[in-house]
């Protein structure tokens, strides 16, 4: 079998295309050079390996020969993962947004030899179709454009440069306020979507980032309206097909506005973010059903997606023999062969004949009531929950025995740590050991293959290390050390935490005020971006401005305050256009608001608090932060609480606002009493 240059790659979505008669090269100069000496224009592909209309795109266009000649004979091609490099998708799909009002992938992007862009799309059909030109149209036609029409094809160029450079650097100053949080709010519940949760319309896509600023702003404002805005969502979220039913864990989105039909791909970021709301909706609302979501979400990832060196795998595709969806789905003769014409599931999650996609069944429960199921049914809920239970198992031995999605097996240092983050909280919230040490694990391999000193990489996969960290690697590693220690109490994750945050701001501060993505030692391209949106993930500003405010709480460093002000400052006008999609940024700002206080815990011994321990960490008190230790080990990271003293050679606590103490205690049921009321 003939290969390209991909060959030689790690990345298994350059690999998925090694073997296609494109003449690929990687992302790098040996392609830009080739460009430059032929005076050819380049298709740059960007997309990943568990995107389903990548795929199409693939196998339609880039698996045809003739399709791959003329490519070959016009182009230089180059193809890249977006995961692996965040930085050029970045830019690129910036430039697609500004250019057509959207983006996506596959991103189909055409460039002059410079990377400078003149032409960009997504997915391309064979042939004319969805009212879009087919592939081998556009490649003949911008070929002859650039070959024809050069003074056009600069000019557009350069207007997109310019429009990039001022998106990326625009030099604006204002200032945030409590009205903004308000009016954020209200934005939130004009999107939200009452009959089925969500924001918006068809496709549905999780809204982390809105679902934790709505917890926020319960906290602030007392509105009971945002937190049942968090219930419905997760509840329909849970309840609906973007959540695997059989084997559990989330998918990316559903093609429809009620949560019914998923595109089946599952990101390891998505659960880890959904884990975490159900977590903190868990210890806001009381509910049970929360928990056991996130334990759901926990499931999964142990079953499919940990490595035997305790790191987390990036992805599950939506494909499996050559079908979207084939793993995950049933049909309806199916169903009666393996549970029979008694069994409860079918009916429980709304299977029928015809099913609800393409003849097969994604399996809901939304709206569906266990009680009133049980009584319809003439059994007692204990009876129907143990055998819809039953059911599910042996389905999922069924499923088991399938050809199984391709999981993409790279490890990526910012989405660990936002699942080390997840388990580093269930394991406090939960106050089980099983989650901390699945967390700690995940970590020790980060700091032993992706990180060295203060300086991060990438990505991981069979031994080779790639790319030095961008933003969201220090930004989302910090927030797990952070968590880390909120859990443990070992100031030693506060010392990574400054390391890691000390480098961050050396590194990819901008004398404007926030953080580009890229540090200043990373490969210079078209442009240096920025991410400051909170979409799917939290931006890397968001994240990186929540951890200086913590690290502030925690060790008494006002320079780390007055930066994130900065970043603050940098982003309000911004904020103001848009503030629905600052909503993590916003989850920041809300939290300077909610008279921030510092609990310092004086103890030789952390057995003998861990009741109170356990009781304070029930609560989501985003205002708090936490000190428990002795104290020549707390001094280490917090230097101002020299001259607090144990009192009687008991526990002794120091409740603090701004860093102005109460009276200090023995008495810390009475404290926790104080502090949650």
């Amino acid at each position: 079998m003939m290969t390209n240059r991909l060959i030689h790659e790690k990345s298994p979505y350059l690999l998925q295309h090694a073997t296609n008669p494109v003449d690929w090269y990687p992302w790098g100069e040996e392609a830009f050079s080739i460009a430059r000496a032929t005076n050819k224009p380049i298709f740059l592909s960007i997309g990943y390996s568990t995107c389903h209309w990548c795929h199409v795109l693939a196998h339609e266009s880039f698996e045809d020969e003739e399709t791959a000649r003329m490519l070959n004979e016009r182009f230089v091609s180059i193809k890249v993962d977006r995961e692996e490099r965040p930085d050029i998708d970045q830019i690129y799909m910036t430039a697609a947004q500004l250019m057509n009002g959207q983006g996506g992938w596959p991103l189909s992007v055409f460039l002059s030899p410079d990377q400078t862009p003149f032409y960009i799309g997504t997915y391309f059909p064979k042939t004319p179709q969805f009212n879009r030109p087919s592939f081998r149209q556009v490649i003949l036609q911008l070929s002859e454009h650039y070959r024809t029409d050069p003074e056009k094809i600069k000019r557009v160029g350069n207007e997109i440069i310019q429009a990039l450079t001022d998106v990326t650097s625009a030099n604006t100053t204002g200032q945030l306020n409590e009205t903004l949080i308000h009016d954020t709010f209200d934005q939130a519940m004009r999107q939200f979507d009452v009959q089925n949760g969500g924001f918006g319309e068809a496709p549905k896509f999780p809204s982390p980032s809105l679902l934790t600023f709505l917890l926020d702003y319960y906290r602030f404002a007392e509105d009971e309206t945002a937190l049942q805005m968090v219930i419905r969502t997760l509840t329909a979220m849970r309840d609906g097909g973007i959540t695997d039913q059989i084997g559990f864990g989330l998918c990316r989105y559903t093609v429809d506005e009620r949560w019914d039909i998923p595109h089946f791909e599952k990101m390891l970021y998505d659960n880890a973010l959904f884990a975490t709301l159900c977590i903190e909706t868990y210890q806001v609302s009381g509910r049970e059903r929360f928990k056991q979501y996130a334990e759901e979400v926990f499931t999964y990832i142990e079953r499919d997606l940990l490595s035997p060196d305790g790191a987390f795998y990036s992805a599950e595709d939506a494909d499996s023999e050559g079908r979207e969806g084939t793993f995950y789905t049933f049909t309806y003769d199916e169903l009666l062969d393996v549970l029979g014409e008694d069994a409860l599931f079918p009916r429980f999650y709304q299977a029928t004949p015809q099913g609800n996609f393409d003849g097969r069944n994604v399996f809901r429960r939304t709206d569906q009531s266990v009680q009133q199921f049980a009584d319809d049914n003439g059994r007692t809920v204990q009876k129907t929950l143990f055998q819809l239970e039953q059911e599910r198992q042996t389905l999922l031995h069924v499923r088991s025995q399938r050809v199984r999605p391709f999981r993409d097996d790279k490890i990526l240092t910012a989405w660990n740590a936002l699942m080390i983050s997840a388990y580093a909280k269930a394991g406090r919230v939960f106050d089980d050991h099983h989650y901390t040490d699945v967390a700690l694990r995940a970590l020790t391999f980060l700091e032993t293959h992706l990180m060295d000193d203060d300086r991060l990489r990438v990505r991981y996969r069979e031994g080779h290390i790639q790319g030095n960290g961008f933003l969201d690697d220090y930004s989302f590693l910090t927030e797990a050390y952070l968590e880390l220690h909120q859990t443990t109490q070992q100031t030693v994750y506060i010392q990574q935490a400054l390391r890691l945050t000390d480098r961050m701001i050396q590194d990819f501060g901008d004398e404007q005020g926030s953080f580009f993505f890229t540090s200043v030692e990373n490969e210079t391209l078209l442009v240096r971006p920025k991410d400051i949106y909170d979409g799917v993930k939290p931006a890397g500003n968001s994240t990186a401005v929540l951890n200086l405010i913590r690290l502030s709480q925690l060790t008494g460093r006002t320079d780390y305050r007055e930066r994130a002000q900065h970043v603050f400052s940098a982003l309000a006008l911004e904020v103001e256009s848009q503030p629905t999609g600052f909503a993590s940024l916003l989850s920041a700002y809300v939290r300077t608001w909610l008279e921030p206080k510092e609990l310092i815990v004086l103890t030789d011994s952390l057995e003998t608090i861990e009741p109170f321990l356990a009781d304070l960490h029930k609560r989501r008190l985003p205002e708090l932060s936490l000190l428990v230790g002795k104290k020549e080990t707390l001094l280490k990271v917090a230097p101002f609480i020299a001259d607090y003293r144990l009192i009687d050679s008991q526990p002794t606590a120091y409740l603090c606002q701004d860093f102005q103490c109460e009276r200090p205690t023995t008495n810390l049921s009475e404290l926790l009493h104080q502090i949650i009321e």
